[in-house]
């Protein structure tokens, strides 16, 4: 069996490199056309992602701005009655707490530990001013305020 041969004039495939350069560039258009379909909405989505996240970010420097105040005002409520506060004192009650959290990460990963020791907590006795105490309240309310 032998194959038939055809021979191809010129113009036969002239009109053929025409019909392929017109389907190529159709499909070219077809695959921008898809592309563009697909990679708008993301574009799109990532754009309301990024202002979603720099809303957030403005929030809570917002937040942050609100708790320094209310931290110096809470500064400044213990000074005038009477307590002294120390950032020695403050520094060194976060590098325990640091090291109770670390045991505590520990005690839950590991399986000898089922419960972590009670945190030690210290306790300041109250002089007895009622206007120290509706103040601390009155910080509270705020605190929750912000946070509850």
């Amino acid at each position: 069996m032998s194959s038939p041969s055809r021979s191809f004039s010129p113009e036969d495939l002239d009109c053929l490199d025409q019909d392929l350069k017109r389907i190529l560039k159709g499909l070219s258009q077809d695959v921008d056309d898809f592309l563009s379909s697909q990679t708008s909405p993301l574009l799109d989505h990532m754009d309301d992602i990024s202002d979603n996240l720099d809303l957030q970010v403005t929030k809570l420097e917002k937040l942050r701005d609100q708790l320094v105040q209310r931290m110096e005002q809470l500064k400044a409520t213990l000074k005038a009655s009477g307590f002294e506060v120390e950032e020695k004192e403050a520094s060194q009650g976060e590098k325990k707490e640091s090291e109770q959290n670390q045991h505590q990460h520990h005690a839950a990963k590991s399986p000898k530990h089922r419960l972590s020791p009670p945190a030690k907590v210290k306790v300041q006795e109250s002089d007895g001013d009622a206007d120290s105490e509706r103040e601390v309240e009155a910080e509270k309310e705020d605190f929750n305020t912000l946070f509850g």
